[in-house]
């Protein structure tokens, strides 16, 4: 069995605590529309179930999170649209540079990173793949186990 977990470089997953300290700050700028966080569609799931709890202890404050992807998140934030923005990637320089012309200090959190685990069949004489063997599997770059010191066989 072969078992490869990598750690990503990814930012991904929102720690409650990161973000009811976003929230506590973001009350100070609540308006009308409550406080919103857009971006990433990975963080969204877990951002929805912290508004739910947020919501539960806060009544006075609406909270609403939306996906969209992390660059929707970094466009909404140089548009005024959002108060936080969730992104499971850097800033870009463009990015940055738009919020900082914008007036906004910008300042990134490593929150969590994301895993993977590719786990193989036990009959598979594979043993061990390199981070960048993996990648050309999933991007179909290799197709048969053979490409990798396994046998004649497709993946």
């Amino acid at each position: 069995m072969l078992v490869h977990q990598m750690r990503n470089m990814h930012r991904s997953i929102i720690l409650i605590f990161l973000l009811l300290s976003a929230l506590v700050i973001a009350c100070t700028m609540s308006d009308d529309r409550g406080i919103t966080i857009q971006g990433s569609d990975t963080i969204l799931p877990l951002s929805q179930k912290h508004a739910e709890v947020f919501g539960n202890i806060n009544r006075t404050t609406r909270l609403v999170a939306t996906g969209g992807g992390s660059g929707s998140g970094f466009a909404a934030l140089i548009e005024g649209k959002t108060d936080i923005g969730m992104a499971s990637r850097k800033i870009n320089l463009a990015e940055r540079n738009a919020l900082e012309q914008g007036g906004n200090e910008v300042k990134e959190v490593v929150i969590a990173y994301d895993a993977l685990t590719i786990i193989v069949n036990v009959s598979n004489k594979v043993n061990q793949l390199s981070r960048e063997q993996i990648e050309a599997i999933f991007t179909r770059k290799i197709a048969n186990w053979n490409e990798v010191g396994g046998d004649d066989l497709k993946l």
